[in-house]
C-alpha cells in the first residue's frame, strides 16, 4: 500500500530536480517564523530563562537550576499564580454571588460596588414578595439538558484497516468512559453550576484505586492491585483561574486550581506526605476560610447551596493547588504539572502527563466570547424583579383592603367589646347620629394596569427562558403543523445550552483519550464485554489510541425529545431495516429489553475474542463444538482475513483456525458425534492447510443439509445413482 505513495514521491523529487526547483523547500512553519533575536550579548541560556519569567512570572522557580530544586519556592510560585489573576475575576464573581441569590430566591439584594450582596431595610408597611421563577425555568433547563445520552462519533482519519479497527476501538472506549466516570451525574452537576455562574469545569485525573484487579501489579503471589483508570469531578468557576489569554475560542496557556480539602481527604489520596503538607497549614496559622479565599463569600454557598456549604463545617481544613502549564516548544516541551497541598509540594514538578490540559469547560450557552461568560439567566432578572415589585404593590392592596376601615373623628371611639365570641360592640362617643361620628369606607381593588403588568412581564420571562406552556406540556387540542411550530421554537431557545453541552463532551472525549493513550499501557477487556454487548468485546490497550482520529458529539443526540417519539423512530428504522435487532436492543432505555440476550450475540462475543486474542498474539480460547461455524468464520474474515496490514503469522493462525471450524462443520454436517473432552478437533497447521481455490473452500454457507450426508458417502462408495434418489426423496418426505 505504501509504494505506491513512495514512487510518487520519487518522481516528485527528479520532476522538480530536473526544472531547477529546490527538493528541500521551507516548510510553511519557517516561512512565519519570527525574525531572529538582536544580539544583546546573552548566553541562550539566559534568553531560555528571561522567556519562562515573561511566559509564567519573575519568580518561576524553573529559570534557576538553584531553586528548581526547591519545593518551598515551587509552592510559593504557584500561590502567587493563583494570586496574580484575583482581580480579573473579582467582578464575575460578585454577579455570581448574584445569580445563586437569585436562584435560591433572596431577589431583594443590592450593593454597592464590590461590596457584599444584602437586602436593605424594609419599611414597616411595605411588602417583599418573591415570585421565584428563576429556580423553576432552570431547574427544567437542567432536566432536559441530560435527559439524553451523548452519541460519540468517532471517525478514522483514513479508510485503512486499522485506522477503521482503531476508530472502533476508541469509540467504545468513551462509551465505556462515559459510564465509568459516572458522566450523566458530573454533567447534571456541572449545569447546575454553569447555569448561575456561566461556566463550571470538568477536572480529570488518574485515579489509581480505580480499573481492573490484575495480579501483575501485586507485590507477593495471588496478590491483586488496581490497574487504575480515569477519574472525574465538577469545579465551580472560583475554584481554576486561566492565563490571561483565554476565552472561549482561545485555550489557556496555563491552569490553576484550588481546592478546599479536609485533612482527611489529603491522607487519603497523599498518604503520609499529603497528612505531613496539611499538618504544616494548620500549624503555620493560616487555615484557609472554607470559600472564602477563592474570592467568592464564603456566606453565598451556606445561604444557597446549604449541603455543600456545610459540608466541611467543623473539619480541619487545607488548600490544594493544582497547576497545568501547556507545553511550549521553546519554554516548556514537555508542559508542567504541579500539586501543591498547604505549603508543600506532594506531586511533581513533572511534565505534563497527558500532553493536554485535563480541564474542560463547560459552558450554559451564553454568547459572551469571555473565558467567564455573563450566563443566560442573568437576561431574565429584570423580568422577574419587576414580577417580584408588581405582585408586592398588589399584596399590599390587599392587606390594606383585608380588615374593615372606617372614617371617624378624632377620640371618637370609646372601646370595643367582644361577646360570645362572635359579637363585637363599639361604643363612640359624641351627640348627633352615629353616622356623623363613624363612617365605613368602601374597600378598593388594585389598578387594572397593575393587574395586567404581571402577566406580560411572565409572558417575556417564558419566551426568554423556554420554561412555558409548551415545554411544560400543557398545550393539547392543537393541529400538527402548530405542534412542530411550537416545537421547532421550543428547539431553537434550548439549542444554545445543547450545542455547548455537546461542545464540552467533545472536548472530555479528547482528554479522555489522550489520558487512555498514557495510562492503559496493559491491555484491559472492557467492563460490559461478552454482557449483552457482543459488540464490546475486545481488549483495549494505548496502541489503539495510536494515529488522530476524529471525535466529536453530535448536538442533535442531547436534544430533547419526547420518549414516544423516539420510541417510534426506534421501531420505524427496525422495521425498515436500518438497524439490526441487537442494535435496536442496545439503543432500548428499557432494562426488559436490554436484558434480552440471543445464542447468536454470545457466539459473535465469543468469536469476537478469539479474533481479538490472535490479533494480539495471545492464545485464543479452545475450539467447541458448541460453536457456531458461519459466525466464527464469518467474524475471522471481517476481523482479520480480509485485512491487507496484518502480519502473515496473524494472516496464518487465523487461517488456521477458519479451516478448523470447517472441519468442524464438516463433521458435524457427516452425523458425526460429539468428541469426548480433551479430544476436540483440532485444525490443521498452517503448513498443512491445503492451498485451494476460493471457489473450492469449504463455505459453512455451502454445506449441503444434514439428511444429505448419507446419499453422498454412497455416492462416493459407489451406489447407483437411481437408488440414491430414492432414498434422498424418502428422507425429504418425512423432514416435510
Amino acid at each position: 500500500m505504501t509504494i505506491p505513495y513512495t514512487d510518487a514521491l520519487i518522481d516528485d523529487a527528479l520532476t522538480r530536480a530536473m526544472e531547477g526547483f529546490s527538493n528541500n523547500p521551507a516548510s510553511p512553519n519557517e516561512q512565519v517564523a519570527p525574525n531572529a533575536p538582536e544580539d544583546t550579548g546573552a548566553t541562550p541560556d539566559e534568553d531560555y530563562s528571561a522567556l519562562q519569567r515573561a511566559l509564567y512570572g519573575a519568580d518561576y522557580p524553573g529559570t534557576d537550576p538553584t531553586t528548581a530544586e526547591d519545593m518551598a519556592a515551587w509552592a510559593s510560585w504557584t500561590r502567587g499564580l493563583w494570586d496574580s489573576r484575583r482581580e480579573s475575576v473579582q467582578t464575575h464573581l460578585h454577579l455570581v454571588e448574584r445569580n445563586r441569590l437569585f436562584r435560591a430566591g433572596q431577589q431583594w439584594i443590592s450593593a454597592n460596588g464590590l461590596g457584599p450582596w444584602r437586602e436593605p431595610a424594609r419599611p414597616r408597611d411595605a411588602a417583599r414578595v418573591v415570585y421565584n421563577m428563576i429556580d423553576k425555568a432552570l431547574d427544567q433547563r437542567l432536566q432536559i439538558l441530560v435527559d439524553q445520552r451523548p452519541g460519540f462519533a468517532v471517525t478514522p482519519t483514513t479508510q485503512d484497516p486499522d485506522d477503521k479497527r482503531k476508530a472502533q476501538a476508541q469509540q467504545l472506549a468513551l462509551e465505556y468512559q462515559h459510564d465509568q466516570q459516572q458522566m450523566q451525574r458530573l454533567a447534571r452537576e456541572a449545569g447546575f453550576w454553569a447555569q448561575t455562574d456561566g461556566v463550571s469545569f470538568w477536572h480529570l485525573f488518574w485515579d489509581a484505586d480505580r480499573g481492573p484487579w490484575d495480579e501483575r501489579l501485586g507485590s507477593r503471589p495471588g496478590e491483586k492491585k488496581p490497574l487504575g483508570d480515569i477519574g472525574c469531578q465538577t469545579l465551580r468557576v472560583e475554584q481554576v483561574r486561566v492565563s490571561p489569554n483565554a476565552t472561549a475560542t482561545q485555550a489557556p496557556h496555563w491552569v490553576v486550581v484550588r481546592e478546599v480539602i479536609s485533612r482527611a481527604e489529603a491522607a487519603f489520596r497523599y498518604g503520609v506526605t499529603g497528612l505531613d503538607a496539611a499538618d504544616t497549614t494548620m500549624l503555620n496559622g493560616n487555615q484557609p476560610t472554607y470559600s472564602g479565599a477563592e474570592g467568592i463569600g464564603s456566606w453565598v454557598l451556606t445561604q444557597t447551596t446549604i449541603g455543600e456549604g456545610q459540608r466541611l463545617r467543623d473539619e480541619d481544613v487545607t488548600e490544594r493547588f493544582t497547576v497545568y502549564v501547556a507545553p511550549h516548544p521553546d519554554a516548556l516541551p514537555e508542559g508542567l504539572h504541579l500539586i501543591v497541598v498547604g505549603d508543600k509540594v506532594v506531586f511533581g514538578p513533572s511534565p505534563l502527563l497527558w500532553n493536554a490540559i485535563p480541564v474542560v469547560a463547560v459552558r450554559d450557552g451564553s454568547s459572551d466570547p469571555s473565558y467567564y461568560p455573563r450566563p443566560v439567566m442573568e437576561q431574565w432578572i429584570d423580568h422577574q424583579m419587576r414580577i417580584n415589585a408588581l405582585l408586592s404593590k398588589w399584596v399590599e392592596n390587599i392587606r390594606v383592603n383585608a380588615g374593615g376601615r372606617f372614617l371617624t373623628r378624632p377620640n371618637a371611639i370609646a372601646t370595643e367589646t367582644f361577646m360570645g365570641g362572635v359579637t363585637s360592640m363599639i361604643e363612640i362617643r359624641g351627640a348627633g347620629p352615629m353616622g356623623e361620628s363613624i363612617q365605613p369606607v368602601q374597600g378598593f381593588s388594585v389598578g387594572s394596569d397593575v393587574k395586567e403588568a404581571p402577566a406580560l412581564e411572565k409572558t417575556a420571562f417564558e419566551d426568554a427562558s423556554g420554561w412555558n406552556a409548551v415545554s411544560r406540556g400543557q398545550v393539547t387540542g392543537e393541529s400538527g403543523r402548530a405542534i412542530i411550530a411550537s416545537r421547532e421554537q421550543l428547539e431553537r431557545v434550548f439549542s444554545p445550552a445543547v450545542n455547548s453541552l455537546a461542545q464540552a463532551y467533545t472536548d472530555w472525549c479528547k482528554v479522555s483519550m489522550a489520558a487512555m493513550a498514557w495510562g492503559y499501557d496493559v491491555p484491559r477487556a472492557l467492563g460490559a464485554v461478552g454482557k449483552g454487548r457482543p459488540d464490546l468485546a475486545r481488549a483495549i490497550s494505548s496502541t489503539d489510541f495510536d494515529g488522530q482520529s476524529d471525535v466529536k458529539v453530535e448536538p442533535s443526540t442531547l436534544m430533547p425529545m419526547p420518549m414516544a417519539f423516539r420510541l417510534y423512530l426506534l421501531d420505524n428504522w427496525l422495521q425498515t431495516g436500518v438497524i439490526d435487532q441487537k442494535e435496536y436492543r442496545r439503543r432500548q432505555m428499557f432494562a426488559i429489553a436490554r436484558d434480552i440476550n440471543t445464542p447468536d450475540d454470545d457466539q459473535e462475543a465469543r468469536a469476537k475474542r478469539v479474533a481479538d486474542a490472535i490479533r494480539m498474539g495471545s492464545p485464543a480460547p479452545d475450539l467447541r463444538w458448541q460453536d457456531n461455524e458461519a459466525i466464527h468464520q464469518d467474524v475471522l474474515e471481517r476481523e482479520i482475513l480480509l485485512q491487507d496490514d496484518l502480519s502473515p503469522d496473524i494472516i496464518a493462525a487465523a487461517q488456521e483456525r477458519w479451516m478448523a471450524l470447517a472441519n468442524q462443520a464438516m463433521q458435524k454436517q457427516g452425523g458425526g458425534a460429539q468428541p469426548m473432552a480433551g479430544n476436540l478437533p483440532a485444525g490443521p497447521s498452517a503448513a498443512s492447510v491445503p492451498s485451494l481455490p476460493p471457489g473450492q473452500l469449504p463455505l459453512a454457507a455451502g454445506n449441503p443439509p444434514i439428511g444429505v450426508a448419507p446419499m453422498m458417502q454412497q455416492q462416493a462408495g459407489g451406489a447407483p445413482e437411481a437408488e440414491v434418489a430414492a432414498q434422498q426423496a424418502d428422507i425429504l418426505s418425512r423432514q416435510s
